[in-house]
């Protein structure tokens, strides 16, 4: 097992109390022994439970593990990867991100990689342990060479009355963003695709609400469809230890998610990494003759073209109430005005570059008049995004985009929970 010369501001105990309150550890500290045996035996059947249920929906799952783990113990995380999971990084300890430097955390970072290799287990992601990380933490995992990180907190509204001031503790120290102003989508940044993490998880349900499994239906179910409306990305979070208590309200939400039409998408943290950096960089090619338009992709498979309110002459069928998808890569069409987003050259870049992620067709140009909508703005930052998104979708104009999901899919679906330990012996050592 690799040992680090390291310094830590805070110990494990003192980092999960910020984040749990005393009340909340004490409790925690009561179920351990109940989920976890002396030896990997008793995780290796939860996984084997967990990993059978998603079965039942040709379903995978992403699950983060902690490095050192790994070095504990051999088999039991390698026989999953044949089962549609997939396995991150979930730090090289589970220690908080944040009292490391920039230099202890790429050699974390790029450790745990080395190890996962020599493991074979594929390593194309990361988590940080409690959700905690800071710019030089994104900086590392991208220099140690992952393809995305998913350590972003997402936090969905809840009833009030399911509020509780341990939950709002646990965002907090998360540094969670309200899902009603950040949209629940991947976002490709200076070269690392950054996946949100849904809340409420299992934890908050288990051991902040205090609630039933049928209340977990009611309020993942109710996301699920917020998700599929808005065309965004759910990643449903359970720890594995904790399945047999959430079960019930993953299977419902499973069989939702496969009635659902335009289809979820229903994949692993690396595939929508693959996916969403592939489609980004389709290419888009428009030729015109007056009002006669075409426009051709080239992009990944499953790559797709979407269009309303224009006269299509191509091949199409119905994707929605207002969308036709087109048969193929290409669509033709007649239209007054270009149906694409006009973007000023003096607006900030970032806005063309994240409305080419949502897969609209920006063509910079200083004549408006002749795009079916036109932006001329002198800023654009995160806030902003979900009410240009909202503005782009109910509008009545004419455009053409790209499909944001593969083969026409509407949503995005993950299953995905960190294994913190494997025995009690993992939770033990965790303390030194």
């Amino acid at each position: 097992m690799k040992t680090f010369s390291f310094s830590i501001n805070m110990n494990p105990i003192t980092i999960a109390t910020m984040g749990k309150g005393i009340p909340g550890m004490l409790r925690r500290a009561g179920t351990i022994q109940q989920r976890y045996g002396l030896t990997p035996k008793q995780m290796d059947r939860t996984l084997s439970h967990f990993v059978s249920l998603l079965d039942n929906y040709q379903c995978g799952a992403t699950f983060p593990i902690t490095t050192s783990i790994l070095t504990r113990s051999r088999g039991i995380v390698e026989k999953y990867q044949a089962q549609r999971i997939e396995f991150a990084v979930h730090g090289y300890y589970h220690t908080d991100q944040t009292q490391l430097s920039f230099e202890e955390q790429l050699e974390h970072s790029a450790a745990a990689r080395e190890l996962f290799e020599q493991r074979g287990i594929r390593c194309e992601g990361f988590r940080s342990p409690y959700l905690r990380f800071n710019p030089m933490t994104l900086a590392a995992v991208k220099q140690a060479g992952f393809s995305y990180d998913s350590s972003q907190a997402l936090a969905w509204d809840i009833p009030k009355e399911m509020e509780t001031p341990a939950y709002r503790r646990a965002l907090d120290f998360y540094g969670a963003v309200s899902a009603s102003a950040y949209p629940a989508l991947p976002r490709w940044d200076n070269g690392l695709v950054r996946i949100p993490y849904c809340l409420p998880d299992d934890e908050a349900f288990v051991d902040r609400f205090h609630t039933t499994p049928v209340r977990m239906t009611e309020l993942w179910s109710t996301i699920l469809q917020r998700t599929h409306a808005q065309g965004e990305l759910f990643t449903v979070a359970i720890h594995p230890e904790r399945i047999v208590f959430c079960e019930q309200a993953l299977g419902q939400v499973l069989d939702q998610a496969r009635q659902l039409q335009p289809h979820v998408w229903m994949t692993q943290l690396y595939q929508i990494a693959d996916w969403w950096k592939a489609r980004t960089q389709s290419k888009i090619g428009i030729t015109a003759d007056g009002n006669e338009l075409t426009v051709q992709v080239t992009g990944p498979e499953g790559v797709t073209l979407l269009a309303r309110h224009v006269q299509v002459s191509s091949a199409a069928r119905s994707w929605d109430k207002t969308w036709l998808e087109a048969e193929g890569s290409q669509v033709k069409f007649h239209a007054e005005r270009r149906p694409f987003i006009g973007v000023s050259p003096t607006s900030p870049a970032y806005l063309a570059s994240f409305l080419r992620q949502q897969g609209y067709i920006v063509e910079t140009t200083t004549d408006g008049a002749h795009s079916s909508f036109y932006l001329d703005r002198s800023h654009f930052v995160y806030e902003d995004e979900r009410p240009l998104l909202d503005e782009i979708e109910q509008g009545d104009f004419p455009l053409v985009r790209l499909g944001r999901w593969p083969h026409g899919a509407r949503s995005a679906l993950c299953v995905t929970g960190d294994i913190d330990a494997l025995t009690l012996w993992d939770y033990a050592l965790r303390i030194f």
